[in-house]
């Protein structure tokens, strides 16, 4: 120890040899270190060994007491000491040294117990209505509870896990990012640590329900087996009950398997407490066809629930219910879509079609009746949308003027701002059932703006009390082409029967005759 302050002593003596009238009144200015810590990892394999981590700002030396008797070690900045300890309780010292000999004091109690923590287990999945989103938990025996770390910024503060606790985390932006668990030992952590990386997206191009094919930026995996062969076609029967622009044709090869069909993993899972039936728009060669709707786990085709049901009509679009509430437990992660046609019998080189697969029945791309609920694609040509308008502005349903990029839906909602229009114009629609908000919070819109930097508003009320609404606008990041906002309305799950949606075009400028689309109003 004398040897160092000996040589700060003679820096200091030197420095002064520079400038005697101004060197050392400027040492004797800078202040003490500040903001001590102590990063402690216990060694699972070793139990009492620490690896000991000084951090703070304005060191230049530490010294580290390590409670238990034994002699005092100074170390640089960056360093870390080693230390072996009993079962028992103690208290760290560190003292932190600045420039000019002026010193900072910090202490950590811990606890040494006599069990390390021990078979880590982590659960890491999405969160419901947020693709941003992920659910943490973990479990460990002997642990006393854990530190997660999620890998999106440099020098990241932990946030802690308790046992039996999940926790949500939502990320700024898409991307790969490196989640991180550490198990805590008597609140410690330790070596015994688990990492994965995810997949963050912003939902956009996310393969989940309802599925309807419109997407061009999204990749609709489907992979064939037992002889037959899927393909994401144009659709070969634009109708009534079908006016979508793309389908998937499945061929059913002469002589395949009766049991041949196709596969689809999705992003997330599908969330059956929104409904316990699945709808799925079918197009088949024949009537009294079977198909077998079958979801499974991603991790074992072991795990599944299933059900058939079978067409009325041939070479005709029509909506097929799959009723699940007797096929099994609910409640489990299925991601694993798989549909087999003609289940029971020998390929005979048919083509069956199918489409808009939803939880709900207004979902299925026009087959459903004339229900108007969530979510709204403007595709069903037997429901009537019923706008109302406000602020000087115009509304109607009207065929896509630009079918391209991530919507090539054939049919939108158009919103014309009159010239000299209010800022506020804007239109409104309600919904036939009180939205469901329990599966999240966050509401999705494609858009099309002829300007950039459009501040589109979306709000949801209760048609009855108009003091009860969520109101959020979000920007337009581009013009001419459509692109999807996303809305959180965080809050909106705890007001009664919001049913009404309202979009403003743009509150920056009054109208001035322009137009701007949307489409594709989703949870």
């Amino acid at each position: 120890m004398l040897s160092r302050y000996l040589i700060l002593s003679l820096f200091i003596l030197v420095f002064a040899a520079c400038d005697d009238e101004q060197a050392l009144p400027a040492l004797d200015d800078v202040a003490a270190p500040s903001e001590l810590s102590l990063k402690l990892v216990m060694a699972v394999e070793s139990p009492g060994q620490l690896t000991i981590t000084p951090g703070g700002r304005g060191v230049t030396l530490f010294t580290v007491d390590f409670g238990d008797g034994s002699d005092s070690e100074e170390l640089q900045v960056g360093e870390a000491a080693e230390h072996q300890y009993a079962q028992g309780n103690y208290t760290l010292g560190l003292i932190g040294m600045g420039i000019n000999g002026k010193t900072t004091t910090f202490s950590q109690d811990i606890v040494v117990a006599a069990t390390p923590p021990r078979n880590l287990a982590v659960n890491i999945g999405p969160t419901a209505g947020n693709p941003l989103s992920i659910n943490v938990s973990a479990t460990a025996e002997f642990a006393s509870g854990f530190a997660a770390y999620f890998g999106e910024t440099a020098d990241e503060t932990p946030t802690p896990i308790a046992t039996g606790q999940t926790i949500s985390y939502a990320y700024a932006a898409p991307g790969d990012y490196d989640v991180r668990v550490v198990a805590l030992s008597e609140g410690m952590e330790t070596n015994l640590e688990f990492t994965q990386t995810v997949t963050i997206t912003d939902g956009s191009t996310a393969v989940s329900l309802p599925l309807d094919f419109e997407n061009t930026n999204t990749t609709y995996a489907w992979a064939g087996f037992g002889g037959a062969t899927p393909e994401l076609i144009d659709n070969p029967d634009v109708s009534e009950n079908n006016g979508s622009a793309r389908v998937v044709q499945l061929n059913k090869g002469s002589g395949s398997e009766v049991w041949a069909g196709t596969a689809l993993l999705l992003d997330s899972p599908v969330d059956f407490s929104v409904s316990d039936k699945i709808y799925v728009n079918v197009w088949s060669p024949r009537a009294s066809v079977p198909i077998l709707l079958k979801v499974e786990t991603a991790a074992s085709a072991d795990v599944f629930v299933e059900v058939i049901a079978n067409t009325t009509v041939a070479n005709a679009w029509e909506q097929v219910e799959f009723d699940f509430s007797a096929a099994g437990d609910l409640s489990i992660d299925y991601r694993n879509m798989v549909i087999f046609f003609d289940f029971g019998t020998a390929g005979m080189n048919e083509n069956f079609y199918f489409d808009d697969i939803s939880l709900s029945s207004d979902g299925g791309g026009g087959g459903g009746g004339a229900v108007i609920d969530l979510p709204l694609d403007f595709q069903n040509a037997e429901a009537t949308y019923t706008f109302g308008a406000f602020g000087r502005c115009g509304i109607e349903v009207l065929d896509n003027p630009d079918a391209s990029g991530i919507n090539t839906s054939s049919r939108v909602a158009g919103l014309t701002r009159d010239n000299g229009s209010e800022v506020w114009a804007g239109v409104f629609i309600d919904v036939d059932e009180a939205i469901d908000f329990s599966g999240g919070q966050s509401v999705r819109l494609k858009v099309w703006s002829p300007v950039a930097g459009a501040n589109v508003g979306l709000k949801l009320e209760n048609p009855d009390n108009p003091n009860q609404f969520v109101e959020v606008y979000v920007p337009t990041t581009g013009a001419n082409a459509w692109e999807e906002l996303v809305y959180d309305m965080s809050g909106i799950e705890a007001l009664p029967n919001i049913r009404r949606i309202v979009i403003i075009g743009n509150n920056t400028a009054p109208g001035s005759g322009e137009t701007y689309y949307f489409d594709d109003i989703r949870l």
